[in-house]
């Protein structure tokens, strides 16, 4: 009797664990968000180069266009014809496949997200701010959403890339950051890196719930003060792609200009990729799915 007892209180106790450690429903990227002074010239430099097509609009505080990476992803263009700020990061969006568990979830886990709300897109949406002041946005897609609507649509036979990878995030503050992304989101660490051999970490790749295998990358700024050049290269987003030099190629056919910037290297996670920035700024990082050198 007092074996089964104590059986019983074990297996209680599991329960309770696995309870707590129970994934949110988020599903991978949904879209992410940059700022740029033209709509018109942005959206022609992003199907020109990386052959995403024009998706739909939508309006909230700024007029907004999505591009479409494939039917769950987007990049969502904000317009800012004024001049954008230093920082044109506007916000990541997870997509997750019950909006009301997800908020259950985040308020069960100490946070504050912002009640449901319905977008002009026809998401359901909740809001968050991670400890470095990034947006995080949650999303639904449901049955009369735009991204709905649209799926099997503008799916352009020119993408470079059909995937969205990770969002490269500044991090002034690890352990916070972790508070956040690992403890109370669920994400796992995957990777971390160095500029050189034997520095100090700059790079923390961090993938989240779900079976697509997104991630967000930290980038380790600590207390460095950010130029307006350095932001948009480090709020980046990342595409994957099983072939960088057609990829790349491909970018130089639909007229990237051929410089040397622009040229596939091996980066410090040793994968091949090309980095692009658009016409205000922000790069793209274009990456290889495998290794480069087979260790």
């Amino acid at each position: 009797m007092k074996k089964a007892v104590i059986l019983i209180l074990a297996l209680s106790c599991l329960s309770m664990g696995m309870k707590a450690k129970k994934a949110l429903p988020i599903l991978g990227i949904a879209h992410v968000a940059f700022q740029v002074s033209s709509l018109e010239q942005s959206r022609a430099f992003y199907t020109a180069f990386y052959g995403f097509e024009f998706a739909f609009a939508a309006y909230e505080d700024k007029e907004a266009w999505y591009l479409k990476i494939n039917d769950d992803q987007f990049v969502k263009l904000v317009s800012m014809p004024d001049g954008t700020n230093d920082n044109r990061l506007v916000e990541v969006a997870f997509q997750v496949s019950d909006i009301e568990t997800t908020i259950d979830m985040l308020k069960e886990r100490g946070l504050n997200p912002t009640p449901v709300e319905k977008k002009p897109d026809g998401t359901l949406a909740t809001v968050i701010v991670d400890p470095n002041g990034h947006n995080l946005i949650f999303v639904e897609y449901t049955a009369s959403s735009k991204q709905t609507l649209a799926r099997g649509k503008h799916l352009g036979s020119r993408r470079v890339s059909d995937r969205l990878l990770h969002v490269g995030l500044t991090i002034r503050d690890e352990q916070a950051a972790n508070a956040l992304y690992k403890d109370a989101l669920g994400f796992q660490e995957i990777w971390r890196g160095s500029r050189e051999d034997g520095g100090p970490d700059a790079w923390v790749n961090m993938q989240m719930p779900g079976d697509r295998g997104d991630y967000v990358e930290y980038i380790l700024v600590n207390d460095m003060k950010l130029s307006r050049r350095q932001m948009g290269t480090m709020h980046h987003m990342c595409l994957l792609t099983d072939n960088i030099r057609k990829a790349h190629g491909d970018m130089l056919f639909n007229a990237l200009p051929d410089l040397e910037r622009y040229e596939p290297l091996i980066a410090r996670n040793n994968r091949w990729v090309c980095n692009v920035h658009d016409l205000d700024g922000t790069r793209c990082e274009l990456m290889e799915s495998k290794e480069a050198v087979k260790k």
